[in-house]
């Protein structure tokens, strides 16, 4: 097994390659449409060069969502990851990097194309083949094999029907296999407002360009409490509840440990202010 070290290496090795040299290059191994929209969706990284704010960057990913998983995914044998509405490929080649197996499903064959090209141009670029696939699911209706990990970061709101996601995760898991959600608060005023505005409805459709239908959620964000209510009525048993208040990469470690870390909990006050939430779940009777 790798060392905490040699994990957390590994893990900012491809967040910096993604900050130093694949956005840098201008993404030119991606058609014009998919280059144009990867370049705007991750527009806020760090720029190449600005060190300090690269390793806050870095810093605050470890201590994220992201770096739970990965934390989790290093203390096993080869675990298998499905990253479930896997967009342009960014944790399915992450959790590789730190030794899982994946599987990176999504609805949209552009978004699986890009995640394909993204994979390919880093192989080239740096040697390393990562045992990373790439498939075109409704994970509401159809699965793979089994899996020890299944990701869900922003997507848990835009999957419709949710019971039946859950559903299939539960039935798709392994003896102390977990489902790890990185998604808004839904508890926290800014976001309501914000979404207030941006639908009028939350139960749509998605059409696929080979005209598939799919069903679709816009932004169904969940409270602290919501979400774990989801959860327990899909026979999944909340194991890690955590909230993110923004900033983590600001914080020297001692402190962000020793006093930050502690009040990330989801029954603390002011936890609607949170403006994230990481919620673990195994399902339930499985040991860990």
């Amino acid at each position: 097994m790798p060392t905490a070290a040699e994990t957390r290496k590994a893990f900012e090795t491809f967040i910096r390659w993604t900050i130093e040299v694949e956005r840098p290059e201008g993404a030119t191994f991606l058609p014009e449409g998919e280059r144009e929209a990867f370049l705007g969706y991750y527009r806020d990284l760090p720029a190449a060069g600005d060190e300090a704010r690269i390793r806050r960057y870095l810093r605050g990913f470890w201590r994220s969502e992201a770096g739970w998983a990965a934390r989790w995914l290093a203390a096993r044998e080869r675990p298998r990851v499905m990253d479930a509405g896997s967009g342009f490929g960014t944790y399915s080649m992450l959790y590789a990097a730190v030794g899982a197996e994946v599987v990176g499903a999504d609805l949209r064959p552009d978004r699986l194309d890009a995640a394909e090209r993204r994979l390919r141009h880093h192989a080239e670029s740096t040697g390393s083949r990562w045992p990373v696939r790439y498939v075109r699911a409704d994970l509401t209706r159809e699965w793979e094999a089994r899996v020890d990990l299944v990701w869900v970061y922003n997507a848990l709101s835009h999957i419709d029907p949710l019971d039946g996601f859950l559903g299939a995760v539960r039935d798709h898991l392994n003896p102390g296999g977990v489902l790890v959600v990185g998604d808004i608060n839904g508890a926290h005023p800014a976001h309501q407002r914000r979404l207030a505005k941006l639908r009028s409805q939350v139960h749509q459709e998605y059409v696929a360009p080979d005209g598939q239908r799919h069903a679709y959620a816009v932004e169904r964000a969940f409270s602290q409490r919501e979400i774990r209510e989801v959860m327990e009525e899909n026979g999944l048993r909340i194991e890690h509840h955590e909230l993110y208040w923004g900033g983590l990469g600001a914080l020297p470690s001692p402190i962000y440990e020793g006093l930050v870390r502690p009040l990330q909990r989801p029954w603390m006050p002011f936890a609607s202010r949170a403006r994230r939430q990481l919620v673990v779940a195994a399902r339930d009777g499985a040991g860990r």
